[in-house]
């Protein structure tokens, strides 16, 4: 027997009944699947594949915890870290992290740097920026970790016993 182009060789099994779909009853009542077809997009009125779900954050990054954020709060007022070794003062700044293995290592590892100036596109202003020319950086500023722990003793708070106060 000779068969046709359109004609199935194995016949289509059934449907599991592990994967039909059914209905629960629980205390809410009963919870039915969602029947509801994907959302198509059309372009031009052809229509064109679902859109997809939105990416994953990379991994390394998360949202910060309170005293992340406190952290991040304090180094962004102090300024940048470099333009006051510089001796400009106070320059807003952003937060960049310091990266081990091209991953970053938490958010209590972070300078404050200018943008765009000591972070990235520095070359516009005259500064050697940390991106991409880390290793300028860290020959004029030091490095990263060094800095972190300038910085770390700049903001540490003074207790109120250790203030030597003036004889009278």
């Amino acid at each position: 027997m000779k068969r046709s182009q359109l004609q199935r060789r194995t016949p289509l099994r059934a449907r599991p009944p592990a994967l039909a779909p059914r209905s629960k009853q629980y205390e809410g009542g009963p919870i039915t699947p969602r029947t509801s077809a994907p959302s198509y997009r059309t372009i031009a009125g052809a229509l064109c594949a679902p859109t997809p779900k939105p990416v994953a954050a990379r991994p390394g990054k998360r949202t910060p915890t309170a005293e992340e954020r406190r952290w991040m709060d304090a180094i962004t007022s102090y300024g940048c870290i470099a333009c006051r070794i510089d001796g400009r003062g106070f320059v807003p700044a952003a937060v960049h992290h310091i990266l081990r293995g091209g991953q970053r290592i938490g958010h209590l590892f972070t300078l404050p740097l200018c943008d765009p100036g000591h972070h990235q596109n520095g070359q516009m202003l005259g500064v050697v920026s940390r991106h991409p020319w880390k290793t300028r950086f860290e020959a004029i500023y030091g490095a990263e970790l060094d800095l972190l722990a300038e910085l770390q003793q700049a903001l540490r708070p003074t207790p109120a016993h250790s203030v030597v106060k003036e004889p009278v």
